[in-house]
């Protein structure tokens, strides 16, 4: 069984930063972070360091700014 926050990793890489990438596939950290509430290098940590367990409070913050819960990001997860 995936560790939950390498499965909450992988959501948020797959659903939400994917729209935030130049054509070169880099990201755009800096205005994804932004948008979602957080500090740039949440958002670096989240893609680049594998075993990064963001908190509670980080997650809820990314949450707020899609306009769900926390519990409705728990349903999109499917664990």
């Amino acid at each position: 069984m995936k560790q939950i926050g390498l499965a909450i990793n992988e959501y948020i890489i797959n659903n939400w930063l994917c729209d935030y990438m130049y054509e070169d596939g880099s990201y755009m950290f800096t205005q994804f972070a932004k948008e979602h509430y957080i500090e740039e290098k949440i958002a670096r940590k989240i893609v680049k360091e594998s075993n990064y367990l963001m908190t509670i409070e980080t997650l809820e913050k990314m949450c707020s700014s899609r306009d769900i819960t926390l519990s409705e990001f728990f349903q999109l997860l499917k664990r």
